[in-house]
């Protein structure tokens, strides 16, 4: 037995995969796994990677055990998770993630943002009239900016933004090893590896489709020697938005994230392990155009990062 989904006006323009993340109880893979399998449907044919959602289509689901979650519930939980304000406008919220913090999750996750978002819902009720929307997402143990949309045109125009590639993002990373060149690009082909397999992703041919073309800008900031090893802070300019891209594209130079734990340097890794207790990823920069206004937002390193660069720089 299918369940049927009409698409209100509010939901136009937005991406089917981002409208069944709110609607779908069930972890993001699974719904991507449901959707080749034809388990989800838009208006009786497969969900295609450039679809848009329009008001009056018919989203069918299949669902085997999955339960569906209502659209217009609010939060009932609440945390303040310590999570810096970095911007604000009417439209926008813009924060400084801290590592641990998952963005996509369930509330039961004591460091959910949904929690975050809530307590800032009701901290600001008595002034201000919207509700949140997480427009991209961050890896847990990555920090830096991550943008809140305040109402759905917001969310349905950011949405775009992203899919068009008309944002910048620039990363900060510390990799362990020295760079062959100070700086480059990193253009390879990605794709997802079989379940079971440790690392999610792996490289394949750029033509190869199974898998994603992925582009990164990188640029060497520092070298620093320290306890016998030589690390380089690099800004990783992505061109592309593949999962775990920086990750593998540092590995693919031979210098892999520090605390990576699925594509870093093991020995390292635990060597460094007591003094930097995550991987040192950090969105700093976001730039965008919006309502013929220029947005340029920086992140600076959370306590963390800050801590241990400025520790190992003394040495």
């Amino acid at each position: 037995m299918s369940i049927e989904i009409k698409i209100t006006e509010e939901y136009n323009g937005v991406k089917p995969k981002n409208f069944l993340k709110k609607k779908v109880d069930l972890p993001f893979f699974q719904i991507v796994k449901m959707i080749p399998e034809k388990r989800i449907t838009l208006n009786k044919k497969k969900i295609k990677k450039d679809d848009v959602l329009k008001t009056g289509d018919i989203i069918k689901i299949w669902p085997h055990d999955v339960q569906l979650r209502e659209v217009e519930k609010k939060f009932t939980e609440k945390k303040d998770l310590k999570i810096e304000t970095i911007f604000e406008n009417k439209d926008i919220l813009v924060l400084n993630k801290t590592a641990g913090v998952t963005v996509q999750g369930a509330q039961e996750n004591d460091k959910s943002l949904s929690l975050h978002l809530a307590f800032l819902q009701e901290k600001n009720q008595d002034t201000q009239d919207f509700e949140y929307f997480h427009v991209h997402r961050l890896d847990k143990d990555t920090s830096g900016c991550l943008i809140i949309a305040k109402n759905r045109n917001t969310l349905r125009d950011f949405n775009e933004m992203f899919r068009t590639r008309e944002m910048t993002k620039k990363y900060v990373c510390l990799c362990v090893g020295e760079l062959q060149k100070e700086e480059g690009k990193v253009e390879i082909g990605l794709r997802r590896t079989d379940e079971g397999v440790r690392e999610k992703m792996e490289v394949c041919d750029i033509n190869d489709r199974s898998g994603k073309k992925s582009l990164s800008l990188y640029k060497l900031i520092e070298e620093i020697e320290y306890d016998d090893e030589v690390f380089s802070l690099v800004e990783v300019e992505i061109k592309t938005g593949i999962t775990h891209q920086i990750r593998m594209h540092m590995k693919h130079l031979g210098c892999p994230i520090l605390g990576d734990k699925m594509y870093g340097n093991s020995s390292v890794n635990r060597q460094f392990e007591r003094q930097i207790g995550r991987q040192f990823l950090h969105c700093k920069h976001l730039g965008f155009n919006y309502k013929d206004e220029e947005f340029k937002i920086d992140a600076p390193l959370t306590k963390d990062l800050q801590s241990f660069l400025d520790r190992i720089r003394e040495e």
